[in-house]
């Protein structure tokens, strides 16, 4: 019985332990918001993988070079046939709107169309425990980049 609890509270410990690396920071004299997702290649949730993952094209590197939106993302099966990956954003904090404690890079019509482009149809995605978000509707030409201000390095 003593081993069956103990499992049982590994079990429920181990998502204590599972993240990827997140370092967001304001860089070039407050400019530029500079974010790096590092996925660790064990434990899951693998947001880096993710995010790889609703980019459209099959290659390992994934770049888009816009004004709006710097990324580049490389990513990998691992053994259990996850993908996991490294990703790094950069946008200009002067697009963005504060709304209560979340900042939010709001891209409508043609920028929308031309950073769309670059995603699956509909592109949702929540990483950090809902904190940071990513939403391409390639339909409606538009497309939402939010943080929680507090992960923000100043």
């Amino acid at each position: 019985m003593k081993k069956i609890f103990v499992l049982v509270m590994l079990l429920e410990t181990f998502p204590l332990f599972a993240k990827s690396n997140f370092t967001a920071e304001l860089v070039q004299n407050g400019t530029y918001l500079s974010i790096h997702i590092n996925d660790d290649h064990l434990i899951p949730p693998f947001e880096a993988g993710e995010l790889w993952g609703i980019l459209k094209s099959t290659e390992q590197e994934k770049v888009i070079r816009e004004k709006e939106l710097a990324l580049n993302c490389e990513a990998f099966t691992n053994q259990t046939n996850d993908i996991v990956g490294s990703c790094s954003l950069m946008l200009p904090y002067n697009m963005f709107q504060r709304i209560d404690k979340v900042m939010v890079f709001k891209a409508t019509g043609e920028m929308a169309a031309r950073l769309n482009r670059y995603f699956s149809d509909s592109a949702y995605l929540s990483m950090q425990r809902n904190q940071v978000y990513i939403s391409a509707y390639n339909t409606r030409r538009l497309f939402y980049f939010g943080i929680n201000e507090s992960l923000i390095q100043k």
